[in-house]
This record gives C-alpha cells, structure tokens and sequence, in this order.
C-alpha cells in the first residue's frame, strides 16, 4: 500500500509587509492585529499591526496579507513539534 503523499504548502514574506501563503484550507479568524489560519500543514497565526487580509482565494488555497508582520507561529497539529514557523523550517 502506497503512502498518500502530502499536500504542499508554503509561504512568502517579503520585508514583513507581505505573505503570500498557499495550501491554504480556511480562516478560523483576523483583525488588524492577528490573523489565524489553517493549512494543508496545520494552524498558523500571524501577528503585527495594521494586518489585512488583501486577496483569498480557497479554491486555490491562496492568501495574501499586507501590514508590519511581527512574527508566524506554526501549529502543526496533534503529534507534531510546535514552535515558531522559523524553528521548523530551519531545524
């Protein structure tokens, strides 16, 4: 029996002004200070000031945020590691 093979996600932050994400599945919630979402990788919080959401698109698992990004947390779910989106991707 073959593995199903997981689905990609990812995301873009270019000068802490904007992130692009993808796999994205849905927005549990966002206002000018945080925005909550859910990937194909889990829950992932974004926190700054003056955050907006400037272009969903579910269908294509798309996101995009503008606004003075201070930090991404990254939730992997039940039975993964938990830490910030950075400790993950570099450990």
């Amino acid at each position: 029996m073959n593995p199903t093979p997981e689905k990609s996600y990812g995301l873009t932050l270019d000068r802490r002004e904007k992130a692009v994400l993808t796999g994205v599945t849905d927005v549990e919630r966002f206002d000018e200070n945080e925005v909550v979402l859910h990937t194909h990788g889990g829950r992932l919080i974004l926190s700054g000031t003056g955050l907006h959401v400037s272009s969903l698109q579910l269908e294509e698992g798309r996101l995009l945020v503008d606004g003075a990004i201070d930090s991404l947390v990254y939730d992997g779910g039940a039975g993964k590691r938990r830490g910030s989106f950075l400790r993950r991707a570099l450990g």
